[in-house]
């Protein structure tokens, strides 16, 4: 009895070993690397409240969004462009090793999501004014 038991979680293995494999995220395409680093970009200047170097950051990047991102005239206009923005960086960087999906609650209608690549919340939706507001996802 002792030995089917055995036999049979063997032959489950397989199985259960090909099922984890596919939660894991497939690599990143180069494309994809790119704009998760010209949207870090943009992520960066937003948390250190320098518009300028937002608008030049998204200007690399293309869309309606990054473009939105690129033409503000203040960084109220532009934080809120960069909810989208932010929407697609979730897609791309879900489960990918490097990347965290953080949060603010803080921003209204429970959009305060982004990604950042360190575990320190810097939170771009408030910059300096609320730096630290927000926590890690994942």
């Amino acid at each position: 009895m002792k030995l089917l038991t055995l036999l049979r979680l063997l032959s489950a293995a397989p199985v259960v070993a090909t099922a984890f494999a596919q939660q894991a995220a497939a690599p990143l395409t180069a494309e994809h690397q790119t704009f998760l680093s010209q949207y870090e970009g943009v992520r960066a200047a937003l948390a250190s409240d320098d518009l300028d170097a937002a608008k030049k950051a998204a200007s690399s990047l293309t869309g309606d969004t990054a473009k939105a991102i690129a033409g503000a005239d203040s960084l109220k206009t532009a934080r809120e462009a960069f909810k989208s923005l932010s929407k697609e960086a979730l897609k791309i960087a879900k489960g990918q090793p490097g990347y965290f999906h953080a949060h603010c609650p803080m921003v209204p209608g429970k959009q305060g999501d982004w990604v950042q690549t360190k575990k320190t919340i810097n939170n771009p939706y408030f910059g300096k004014s609320m730096l630290k507001c927000g926590e890690i996802q994942n």
